[in-house]
């Protein structure tokens, strides 16, 4: 454990440039300062100033409530009356949830250990390296306080003072434990502002002035006052300036509308604003791809962008970057099938800023798309289906949206070409990695995916990421389901491109190009990494083209011939069977319906490796904190000479369908759609 700590401070520090190893230091002594003090609720005792309702937030939920998210939302009441609480794959004891007493606050659901609370300070809890407790990130997301977000909504609604005083209750119990900056639940400040959405939620949502008794307003109020001070004092910057720095500004802006008489409430509203106002800028590429990659990553960060222009009257979003939330939907919807499924692509850790756990949310990002449609009145943005949520009061979404159409879309910038067509009577989603890591030096969140590609059939995912599982507890399943063998691409030498150093960082690191794109009807794209070219002497590059019943997929060496042996892999979702007939992959439905064929390269060794298979190649993460087997297609190319391999996919004909729906004109992605 001690020798794990220590390379992941080498490997941390080897990440930072100057500037920020100083920054770093100055971070370190701000901390020691503090470590000695306890200073309580009591040292944030503000008086019974203002705490102020947003209205923003008030009149959405006055609004006509559709039966169906009125159904979903008490569904969530309930099983939270009920105990029923279930987060991240993990469940609580009933018994504990029901009293809210204090150890509930710390409890590993995995383990049954209890994590460090008050007497401990926040820094001194080492989470990152703990090896008899479950993930860290079950403890916090309870202690996110989300599962109030339902409560507070339906308390506000149906006049319930009973149940909205059960809301005070809960997070006067959570203060009561968890004293200011002492034990596991304050050292992240991601952490802290989503609890400041939350308090939001409770301050706006009481039923009446009454039902917030002075002592109770102050006890608010010193809740804000401590959250915005711990977030003022520690920002995310430099190479963590990612959606943790979006976070922090949500929740200085909420800070400072919800108690503005506080010392530096003025600089909290202005620092949140400028915060929000660049996070289009700095957290997507030009042509809209999210900068850490992930599709769900890019979503919350729209989503708290959304928020913070929801509950503030001051209009601070700037043309320039709302442009850019456009072009992030856009790349978004353009990812969704059918049923509102994408691919999962780098890290995916089930994070919301509006949630109702514990019902579990499984197209966020079309949910997140619908509320972007309504905010910037882009009605195209919307997806053609979603579930209904408590964010579509807030956002006031769009009750009805589209299929995105056809056409090759190229993003240079993220590194990612989609191609959506019909082929066979079924429509066809293949995306095609050709980008960076991740974003800024640590590239936190990214996988080692470089020339992945990801493919979908009429509603059904097809070929798949293996998903995220796990990350602080995650060990070598954090290891693998980051790595090459896990993604589907080419590994080289059983070695991945990219390697890491520690489960947020890299000690070295791939980089992928587009070396061309064919846009035309004939489409083709060609990309290239040199991950290999330092250990192994050669890049990889791939190109995928159009056939008539689908796609080829070659593959190349560029370097001196090696014997390296090669492994291309093709991870296969688990609603879909594979056998093998006559040296040919052969994709079912679970009904029986032929789906897909993969015909591997003249000279290459197929094998498929089913889900009773011990093999890591197998594993699939549906989300987070579950893990199950599935099947995985290898191609097995036991050295590379001149030339490329190809493995072909034919896309298999629909049966009792009428002739394929006519491709529309393919389009560049830069090419705004109509509304």
């Amino acid at each position: 454990m001690l020798i794990d700590k220590f390379r992941w401070y080498v490997w941390r520090l080897d990440a930072m440039s100057s500037s920020e190893i100083a920054y770093r230091l100055r971070e370190q002594l701000k901390r020691f300062s503090f470590r000695v003090r306890k200073p309580g609720w009591s040292r944030f005792d503000v008086g019974e100033g203002a705490l102020e309702v947003l209205p923003a937030l008030r009149q959405s939920l006055m609004s006509d409530w559709p039966d169906n998210v009125r159904a979903h939302i008490e569904k969530a009441v309930q099983a939270v009356i009920d105990g029923r609480m279930e987060l991240l794959g993990q469940s609580w004891p009933a018994e504990a949830v029901q009293r809210y007493e204090p150890s509930l606050w710390f409890l590993d659901p995995l383990s049954g250990t209890s994590w460090p609370g008050a007497g401990t300070y926040c820094f001194d809890v080492d989470y990152r390296h703990s090896s008899d407790k479950g993930d860290v990130k079950f403890v916090w997301e309870l202690n996110r306080l989300q599962f109030l977000h339902p409560l507070a909504a339906l308390a506000f609604k149906n006049h319930d003072r009973e149940l909205y005083a059960r809301v005070l209750k809960i997070v006067l119990a959570w203060m009561q434990a968890n004293p200011p900056f002492q034990g596991v639940n304050w050292p992240s400040g991601i952490e802290l502002s989503m609890r400041l959405v939350t308090i939001a939620f409770v301050v706006s949502c009481a039923p009446g002035p009454q039902d917030v008794d002075l002592e109770t307003r102050r006890q608010l109020r010193a809740y804000v006052a401590a959250h915005a001070f711990w977030l003022s004092r520690y920002p995310s910057l430099h190479s963590s300036a990612n959606n943790h720095r979006v976070a922090e500004g949500l929740g200085l802006l909420i800070s400072g509308l919800l108690c503005p008489d506080l010392d530096g409430a003025d600089h909290y509203l202005k620092e949140g604003r400028s915060i929000l106002a660049s996070a289009p800028l700095t957290q997507f590429h030009s042509d809209g791809t999210g900068s850490e990659q992930s599709p769900t990553y890019a979503a919350f960060t729209i989503e708290m962008i959304l928020l913070g222009l929801q509950i503030d009257s001051e209009d601070w979003l700037r043309p320039v970057a709302r442009d850019r939330l456009v072009s992030a939907g856009r790349y978004l919807h353009a990812l969704l099938d059918r049923s509102a499924d994408h691919p999962r692509i780098g890290d995916d850790d089930e994070g919301r800023v509006i949630a109702m756990p514990p019902i579990h949310e499984d197209h966020y990002v079309a949910s997140v798309l619908a509320g972007l449609a309504s905010a910037l009145a882009v009605p195209s943005l919307s997806p053609s289906s979603r579930e209904p949520h408590l964010r579509d009061l807030l956002f006031r979404s769009l009750d009805a949206g589209v299929e995105h159409p056809d056409g090759v879309f190229n993003y240079p910038h993220g590194g990612y070409t989609i191609i959506r067509q019909h082929v066979a009577n079924r429509s066809m989603i293949l995306t095609f990695d050709h980008g960076p890591l991740g974003f800024l030096s640590i590239a936190a969140h990214g996988h080692s995916d470089a020339l992945a590609l990801w493919l979908h059939l009429d509603e059904h995912p097809i070929l798949v990421d293996a998903g995220t599982y796990l990350y602080h507890s995650g060990g070598a399943f954090r290891e693998h389901f980051r790595s090459t063998a896990a993604h589907n691409t080419l590994e080289l030498g059983a070695q991945s491109q990219s390697l890491t150093a520690g489960a947020f960082n890299w000690r070295h690191k791939a980089e992928a190009h587009q070396r061309s794109v064919d846009l035309g009807e004939h489409w083709s794209i060609t990309g290239s990494h040199d991950g290999y070219k330092a250990r192994l002497g050669v890049e990889h590059e791939r190109t995928i083209r159009k056939t008539n019943d689908g796609f080829d997929v070659d593959d190349r060496l560029i370097g001196p011939p090696t014997k390296v042996p090669g492994n291309i892999g093709f991870l296969v979702h688990p609603s879909i069977k594979v056998t093998q007939e006559n040296g040919v992959a052969l994709l079912s439905l679970r009904d029986g319906e032929s789906i897909l064929s993969v015909t591997p390269p003249a000279k290459a060794i197929l094998k498929i490796v089913n889900s009773d298979a011990d093999d890591s190649r197998n594993l699939y993460s549906a989300a987070f904190g579950k893990v199950e087997k599935t099947s995985a297609i290898l191609i097995e190319v036991p050295r590379f000479l001149n030339g490329s391999v190809k493995t072909s996919f034919s896309v298999l004909r629909k049966a009792n369908i009428g002739s394929a729906a006519k491709a529309k004109d393919l389009i560049r992605c830069d090419q705004p759609l109509q509304d």
